[in-house]
């Protein structure tokens, strides 16, 4: 019974981010707010995200004592050394050209922050290491629950989705031939919000490029400093494969656009059981 109230937590919270909701209307009260209101929804969401996963990693281990878990850190345990794709995996990859800048690779997860005597915890983009792209469009491998994050020229990257063009398509390392699996669904580009790529000033992870205030106005402040430099920022999680047969192994996976065929970012990472 102890697992019982983290699962419904998990699949109540990812519940949240699936429904599609409407953005809360406010009439006459001008864009200003319906801004402030749309960032707080995305804030909101990803954080039901996070709270999610950890509730299902503290079932593992409640069940197990073992398993891939954020935990305060954000690491990602039972890690294996992951090299670079196969040739004949990322041979079936056609690159956009669009170029790919500030590639990160970190976690999700708890920092604190320190104002004189006074800590506090916020939830941000941690354990960050800068990663190198090979072949174009080629990025860095991942652990499970590693997010890859990247930046790529905003207007370029709009100008190829007409609409719903781009799909998060992924196959088995070991056998790309049997077509793409169906471990999780996720269709946005943003795994990350603004607020956690911000962190507050006089955190913990060494992170010189920061700012003070609400998540929302730290948000606002690095949503500022990417369209100061005409960037989009793109984010994608390692996700956990929750299917019951689920068992470690390697997925290749591409953010693919349908109606070109070519491939914007291509990577390989390490799928791992969720119970």
């Amino acid at each position: 019974m102890k697992l019982l109230k983290p699962a419904i937590a998990a699949l109540f919270a990812v519940s949240i981010l699936g429904s599609g909701t409407a953005h809360a209307q406010f009439g006459g009260l001008g864009k200003a707010i319906k801004k402030e209101a749309k960032q707080t929804k995305r804030d909101a969401e990803r954080e039901a995200v996070n709270e999610a996963e950890n509730a299902i990693n503290n079932a593992i281990r409640g069940k197990t004592g073992k398993g891939a878990q954020i935990g305060k850190s954000g690491s990602s345990g039972g890690s294996v050394a992951l090299g670079t794709p196969s040739s004949n995996l990322t041979s079936q990859t056609q690159c956009t050209g669009i170029a790919l800048s500030n590639v990160t690779v970190g976690n999700l997860g708890s920092y604190t922050f320190q104002q004189g005597f006074s800590k506090e915890k916020r939830t941000g983009f941690i354990n960050r290491k800068p990663g190198t792209v090979s072949g174009s469009c080629i990025a860095p491998s991942l652990q499970p629950q590693e997010v890859l994050y990247f930046e790529v020229d905003e207007k370029q990257y709009k100008a190829m989705d007409k609409g719903n063009d781009f799909v998060w398509q992924c196959v088995k390392s070991d056998n790309p031939g049997a077509g793409t699996v169906d471990y999780w669904t996720w269709h946005s580009d943003q795994y990350l919000g603004d607020s956690h790529m911000k962190l507050h000033c006089g955190n913990d992870q060494g992170v010189s490029d920061c700012a003070t205030g609400s998540n929302s106005s730290r948000a606002s402040a690095y949503t500022a400093d990417r369209k100061k430099r005409g960037k989009y920022g793109i984010s994608f999680l390692a996700r956990l494969n929750e299917h019951s047969n689920a068992r470690t192994e390697k997925l290749y996976c591409q953010y693919y656009n349908k109606r070109t065929g070519k491939s914007l970012v291509a990577f390989e990472y390490l799928s791992a059981p969720a119970r």
